[in-house]
């Protein structure tokens, strides 16, 4: 017999790689201000590339 087993976290996971709601380009604008304002650098960068990839995706 060739049956696939597949585990619980795979499925998950293979759920998950779908298209995801951005947030709006607000909040991520206001959140990258305060991120900016706190010297927090992930989450600058992270909300810069974030906002980069509302903004491009509104073109």
């Amino acid at each position: 017999m060739n049956t696939v087993a597949s585990r619980p976290t795979e499925r998950a996971a293979l759920r998950s790689v779908g298209e995801r709601r951005l947030p709006s380009a607000d909040l991520v604008a206001d959140r990258l201000i305060v991120a900016r304002a706190t010297d927090d650098r992930y989450g600058a960068r992270h909300f810069s590339l974030l906002l980069d990839r509302i903004l491009e995706g509104a073109r």
